[in-house]
Formats: structure tokens, C-alpha cells, sequence
């Protein structure tokens, strides 16, 4: 599949215009992303079915694709896993978002959040939280937090056979 997609891609790029080839809404997704949008799907149609027999799925929809963000009480799409990269490194210095506003990164107008994907190192915010106002970007940040307590503390537990 990834063949496949890359090829397209290519493709593609060489009908474009130079300055359309270098922006992020033209990257394929990645497998990762493949894999993630067909948990939702499957998901959604175990919802779409079971509106005909009149009962729930029994299923966990944070093990289905989606993250729960707690500080706006709304379901997020998971686009990647944690820790997989969204492209090659060599890629991301060639692709990145050049948000010079009071808000950096808070619009649509903002290619990462058009992407929709977090913020990077080599966009011009450097996806710092306290400047950078990609939702992506701060729910990422969270969840990274978030497992790094998760760590620490299973750390502490191991501490004691010391």
C-alpha cells in the first residue's frame, strides 16, 4: 500500500505547479494513518448498524481510533499513533507552516491545522506550547505529558525491590 501511495503521490506532484508541492495537505497519509482512519470507520459502521437493532456496541471507542480530550469534553480523531513520526525527517524540513500572527497556528489558514497534524520543530512557531495555538499540537503535548506521568510513576513502583 505504501508503494502505492507513494507512486500516486509522485505522480500527481509532477501535474502541479512548483509552489503546490511543498505544502502539507499534499503529503499521502501514511499506513499508520491508513490503519487508524479504519479503526474509525469500522467504528462508525458498528454504530450505523446497531441503530437498525436498536442497542449500543459494545465497544470502547478510545480503543477505536478516537482520544478523549477532557479539558473540552469532545472525542478527537487519533491520525497517528504516538511516537510515529508523520514523515521522514528530510521531508518535514521541506514542508512547514509559516504562521507569523498574534495566534500563531490558530486558523485554518495554518497548513498543519488544514493538515490536520500537530505542528513541528521546523515550523516558524517550533511548535512551542506557549506560543504555538494548533489544536493538534497542545492535544498532542497533553498526551505526551500525559504518558510521561504514566511512566514516572510505574518507574517509582519499581524502585522498591532496591
Amino acid at each position: 500500500m505504501s508503494d502505492i501511495r507513494y507512486r500516486h503521490w509522485i505522480s500527481s506532484m509532477g501535474r502541479k505547479s512548483a509552489a503546490s508541492v511543498h505544502q502539507l495537505k499534499t503529503l499521502p497519509p501514511t499506513s499508520e494513518a491508513f490503519v487508524e482512519n479504519v479503526k474509525r470507520a469500522h467504528f462508525q459502521a458498528c454504530i450505523w448498524r446497531s441503530a437498525l437493532t436498536g442497542g449500543a456496541p459494545d465497544m470502547d471507542p478510545l480503543e477505536n481510533g478516537w482520544v478523549s480530550d477532557d479539558d473540552f469534553g469532545v472525542l478527537m480523531p487519533v491520525t497517528l499513533p504516538l511516537q510515529t513520526e508523520i514523515t521522514p525527517a528530510a521531508v518535514m524540513k521541506l514542508i512547514q507552516c509559516g504562521c507569523s500572527s498574534e495566534t500563531p497556528c490558530s486558523t485554518e489558514r495554518c497548513g498543519c491545522v488544514a493538515g490536520p497534524m500537530s505542528c513541528s520543530a521546523f515550523c516558524r512557531c517550533r511548535a512551542e506550547i506557549r506560543t504555538c495555538r494548533n489544536r493538534w499540537t497542545l492535544l498532542k503535548q497533553r498526551i505526551e505529558d500525559a504518558n510521561d506521568s504514566d511512566e514516572d510513576e510505574s518507574n517509582d513502583g519499581d524502585d522498591s525491590d532496591d
